[in-house]
């Protein structure tokens, strides 16, 4: 795995975290995270790295449709279906502690992650729905030597159907989000910088401009436009990723964050839990009155209690999941 985009992965997660930290503050009362307004493009720069992943899962190897989504199901669902069976419990002994904004909460198509109007019981499960799309869009032309162009003709031909389409259902609008212009922009990430066309003065011009469209849309909100979200939020997440990953060879690795890149996907499944165990306990012992402190914990607590589950759960699991896999090759 390249350095850069595991320190990628970590900043999406850690984004995505401190946009859940701020609605766990505001929620009671404390506003020191208002002003920031953009930790949700985390999701967006994730998408990025899937598309730029696969791209780089398949390259000079032969693999089957089969292979290929087997490998994609080991990797996504165990942890997700662990952790939805915790959040299920909780759901059955207390209903308001999950999605507690409202709404309904559907068990059925949060284990299946089947898009509907109701909520996942991890809501952050709506992404892997995009996800899997992604999967089986990019997995359909994994015969051909021209996939990753047939992948990307067809990620941007729903998109273009979806906003000319009067069909309004979820599945359909789901089957053409915009947002699956975000896997394209992987896909592209991937060309340009494999043909390593961009030096490390215009690297860093690029992020540079990047960072400044992001304190830009922070300051003053998003740009509305018909490509919704992969617009105002993917463009410049795009730009951002070709440029720090066209610096990948003068990267020095720094394990700390190396590891949170890593332990990203439990980083992303599990803080929900985390935020929510430590607002209860600030609760109990009266330290909300305390927000810089009740913040600090609640970013750490998510950070050290989703290494924690990395390394006693993810990594367990994936071992033992493939080793059974094994064995079962072998015994036929």
């Amino acid at each position: 795995m390249l350095i850069s985009v595991q320190y990628l992965r970590a900043f999406a997660a850690v984004m995505v975290v401190l946009t859940h930290t701020a609605h766990k503050l505001n929620v009671n009362s404390v506003n020191i995270l208002d002003w920031f307004e953009i930790g949700h493009y985390g999701v967006d720069l994730f998408f990025i790295i899937s598309g730029f992943i696969m791209c780089l899962t398949v390259e000079k190897k032969s693999i089957s449709f089969h292979s290929f989504m087997k490998a994609r199901f080991i990797r996504i669902l165990p942890l997700y279906w662990v952790l939805t069976t915790v959040a299920l419990i909780i759901y059955l002994v207390e209903p308001s502690l999950v999605n507690s904004s409202g709404g309904n909460t559907s068990i059925l198509t949060s284990y299946f992650l089947i898009p509907t109007e109701s909520k996942f019981l991890i809501r952050n499960g709506w992404t892997l729905s995009y996800e899997f799309l992604f999967y089986l869009i990019f997995a359909a032309f994994i015969f051909s030597s021209r996939q990753k162009f047939y992948s990307s003709l067809c990620l941007v031909s729903l998109v273009l159907l979806g906003t000319i389409s009067p069909i309004d259902t979820v599945i359909f609008d789901f089957i053409t989000s915009p947002l699956l212009l975000e896997f394209f922009f992987g896909i592209l990430s991937y060309k340009i910088i494999k043909q390593e066309i961009v030096s490390p003065w215009v690297a860093l011009l690029l992020i540079i401009i990047s960072v400044s469209l992001l304190i830009t849309l922070n300051a003053f909100g998003p740009i509305n436009s018909f490509l919704d979200r992969s617009l105002y939020a993917g463009l410049p997440m795009f730009i951002f990723f070709v440029g720090f990953v066209s610096l990948e060879k003068y990267m020095p690795k720094f394990k700390f964050l190396y590891n949170v890149g890593m332990s990203s996907y439990s980083l992303y499944l599990l803080h929900p839990f985390a935020l929510s165990g430590v607002t209860v306990v600030f609760k109990v012992f009266g330290l909300i009155e305390i927000p810089y402190l009740y913040m600090l914990c609640m970013i750490i607590g998510s950070v050290v209690s989703s290494y924690l589950c990395y390394i006693w759960v993810e990594l367990r699991l994936d071992k033992a999941i493939k080793n059974k896999s094994y064995v079962a090759t072998l015994a036929r």
